[in-house]
């Protein structure tokens, strides 16, 4: 994948603009009163903190400064944000790290949870600073509808899809610190594989906000070659053998298919999205399957789940930004970007994707159709 400077805007620090609560404003350094009233936020949540210390518990405080930071992200902008992060380290180590009342740290295990909540902070300002930046895009009064939508879902998003990862990870690491002595083996075990499946949810959140960012900008050029498809799909299987676990996966690939011009790693992303789709919406047992053939001068390619299908009204809402079809409570938390990106990332590459439900049992096909090249050979196998 190749980013075109030529096409991409300036960056958030250089365009991040002020949203207030009321109508966006025009661009405009921070002054010293937005540090101010960001650190006075933080210096409140603080306060409240050190009140209730002997009745919260060190998580509970820690998620507490964490909404304080998002807040100061929301009303001051990514300055002000970044350097009340860094306030609200310090004074997270000083109040209610021990030993209490200095910023030294005893125990080599509280260096973990300071560093996660040092990180959580700074990634928190970052992406609700970045909710800022796209909102501050919109030029017409239509578009600026449509940033507000934005804006309003992203921060939704970063409140839910990334507080709740974070908390997992916290709580996990806090309890690995604090009970570790009473907990056996196979409970620490458990409790460090919930920090790296919640580490791993983070890491894909990020990712589709990166990507989605470069979608939107027009910074995706794909980096086309002949490829055998089946070589793309054995990878996204190997990557997506985590999300897939609970289910049974079945694969029918025609032996004809030919070499396509596609960007691999482009195209492994979506169809690992398409696979982590299915796996939210399926139920635990269930088949998911992949199939390829050929179809005149393309490849379709489907993949099918027998969750509960998606209702009529959504069909042609399912590839939008930020929008999520409402499910039962087995539903993981996604970011609602995922199908998205497939769709911008198919595009990008010639091709077509579209979904519909089953009409053989309840579930849902999602079809990808890519072009296939005059100059495509066949592959070796099947000549």
């Amino acid at each position: 994948m190749t980013v075109m400077p030529s096409r991409t805007p300036p960056g958030p620090m250089e365009n991040l603009n002020h949203i207030g609560t009321g109508n966006l404003r025009s661009a405009t350094p921070p002054k010293v009163a937005d540090f101010a009233g960001g650190l006075g936020i933080v210096a409140a949540a603080l306060f409240i903190g050190f009140l209730l210390r002997d009745r919260l518990g060190v998580s509970d405080i820690a998620l507490m400064l964490l909404i304080a930071v998002q807040v100061v992200a929301i009303v001051y902008g990514l300055w002000p944000a970044l350097a009340v992060s860094v306030a609200s380290t310090l004074g997270y180590n000083y109040l209610f790290i021990p030993p209490f009342y200095t910023l030294s740290v005893a125990d080599p295990a509280n260096v973990v949870t300071l560093f996660l909540f040092a990180l959580a902070a700074l990634i928190m300002s970052s992406l609700t600073s970045l909710v800022r930046w796209h909102a501050l895009i919109a030029r017409s009064a239509r578009v600026e509808v449509e940033a507000e939508k934005l804006r309003s879902a992203l921060l939704t998003s970063v409140s839910h899809d990334l507080r709740t990862p974070l908390a997992s990870i916290l709580g996990s690491a806090t309890t690995l610190k604090t009970c570790r002595d009473s907990l056996d083996e196979s409970a620490q075990r458990q409790l460090i594989e919930t920090i790296r499946e919640e580490a791993e949810r983070l890491n894909r959140f990020i990712s589709d906000l990166l990507d989605m960012t470069k979608l939107e900008a027009g910074a995706v050029a794909p980096r086309t070659e002949l490829v055998d498809v089946s070589d793309v799909v054995g990878s996204a299987l190997h990557r997506a053998g985590e999300v897939l676990k609970h289910h049974t996966l079945q694969t029918t690939l025609s032996a004809d298919l030919p070499m396509v011009k596609l960007d691999p790693v482009l195209f492994e992303q979506v169809l690992f999205n398409l696979f982590d789709n299915a796996a939210k919406y399926a139920p635990a047992g269930t088949v998911i399957t992949l199939s390829a053939e050929r179809t005149g001068r393309s490849i379709t390619l489907k993949v099918l789940d027998e969750g509960d299908g998606i209702p009529p009204a959504d069909l042609d809402r399912i590839f939008q930004k930020f929008y999520r079809v409402r499910a039962s409570a087995r539903q993981r938390a996604g970011t609602g970007l995922g199908l998205a990106i497939s769709r911008g990332f198919v595009e990008a590459m010639g091709g077509r994707i579209s979904a519909q439900n089953r009409r053989d049992r309840r579930g849902t096909v999602f079809v990808i159709e890519l072009p296939v090249p005059d100059e495509s050979p066949e592959r070796e196998d099947a000549a």
